[in-house]
């Protein structure tokens, strides 16, 4: 019998750890094992954006995502991630998808209360609770950018959009999953208004 893995290669922490801020919700590595994403969607720092002051607990299980990279054997933490619009419970890094060569990632906030529909609507009308969110980043050697800001085209409360993503390997299409999206419709391109099947579920496929 052979093992395909023979010894622990590192023991990685956040460089904010936290009680309940449960790092690790949410993993996503590269194809060459070189750039690692961790989601801890209870972090609770109220910062926005990339690399922002980790230091204020003021939003309560907003979420945070860890990018870390590994270069002759050593892991170094590259980036600590926020949402474009950081709030309380929105658990921003409950699922994460990350491209091959490590220079796109998208990630899950599925708590995200905001009432926008499609790609880059309004972040600040949170009428709709729990509607969910994800959000985009781009690296540019060892810089990431903030990317893209995609809700439901249906974004309603309790749809927790976002809850499961994945990346095809070309990275041209973003698949989303909404499992407490409620309406009855049945197979592709059907009726989103009729609430009339609740948590029946839905996914959402971005190019």
């Amino acid at each position: 019998m052979s093992f395909l893995f023979t010894v622990t290669d590192a023991y990685i922490k956040d460089s904010n750890t936290d009680g309940l801020d449960c790092f690790s919700s949410a993993i996503s590595i590269s194809a060459d094992g070189d750039y690692l994403t961790v989601g801890a969607e209870f972090e609770d720092s109220n910062s926005v954006g990339i690399n922002g002051n980790q230091s204020n607990n003021g939003a309560l299980n907003s979420g945070a995502v860890y990018i870390f990279t590994r270069s002759s054997g050593v892991w170094v933490q590259q980036a600590y991630i926020k949402a474009f619009n950081t709030e309380t419970n929105d658990n921003f890094g409950s699922a994460l998808s990350l491209r091959a060569d490590g220079s796109r990632l998208v990630v899950g906030a599925s708590s995200e209360d905001s009432n926008a529909i499609g790609i880059g609507g309004n972040q600040a009308d949170n009428s709709q609770s729990g509607s969910g969110a994800v959000y985009s980043y781009e690296r540019l050697g060892s810089v990431w950018l903030v990317g893209d800001y995609i809700k439901a085209s249906n974004a309603q409360s309790g749809d927790v959009f976002g809850i499961v993503i994945t990346l095809s390997a070309d990275t041209n299409r973003l698949v989303i999953g909404a499992l407490g999206e409620d309406s009855n419709a049945t197979g592709i391109g059907g009726d989103q208004t009729n609430n009339a099947a609740s948590f029946s579920g839905a996914v959402y496929v971005v190019e």
